[in-house]
């Protein structure tokens, strides 16, 4: 995975330590500054701070993966900002969750294996298949379009459905 989280530091006081090591507890959400934004040509790297310790964690999107761009699209749009408005995200407040080996911005949960619910990962993972189809020739194009005016029950639906047909095409090839 082209993502890394590093955590900076410099020489903790025994409180921060203690203060940090409870703070560090699986599922823990906590309110996070982001004190620095860098773009480069190939990545993004997103610098954030909490008011109880001195530490920094970094966080890098490859810009050639369309999982991470997806993860700082989401990243942008809770805090009220378009893609292409990255670097404005200096000095906003955002959620991060501590997995159990690093803080992640909650927002991307839906991005990041084993974490989120069922529905927010397999809308993420629409998401970026509907991303791959929309470079396919006019018909998928077309298909890609209609695909997105759905709504979620319709959604359900359509797949209930597909499963029907698989399950009646598997049974006629077994039995013919």
């Amino acid at each position: 995975m082209s993502e890394a989280t590093t955590t900076e530091t410099t020489q903790p006081s025994e409180y921060e330590h203690l203060r940090r090591k409870r703070k560090e507890t699986e599922g823990t959400v906590e309110l996070a500054e982001v004190v620095d934004v860098w773009v480069g040509e190939s990545e993004v790297v997103c610098r954030f701070g909490f008011e109880w310790t001195n530490e920094r964690v970094r966080r890098t999107y490859d810009l050639d993966s369309d999982r991470d761009v997806a993860r700082l699209e989401r990243l942008c749009e809770t805090n009220g900002l378009a893609f292409e408005q990255v670097a404005h995200l200096d000095g906003s407040l955002v959620e991060l969750a501590y997995t159990g080996t690093a803080w992640m911005p909650t927002a991307e949960a839906a991005y990041t294996d084993g974490e989120g619910g069922a529905v927010e990962t397999f809308r993420a993972e629409c998401r970026l298949l509907i991303r791959e189809l929309a470079t396919a020739p006019a018909f998928l194009r077309r298909g890609v379009a209609r695909i997105r005016g759905l709504t979620m029950t319709q959604t359900i639906i359509a797949v209930v459905l597909v499963k029907k047909v698989a399950i009646i095409a598997l049974v006629a090839y077994l039995l013919l």
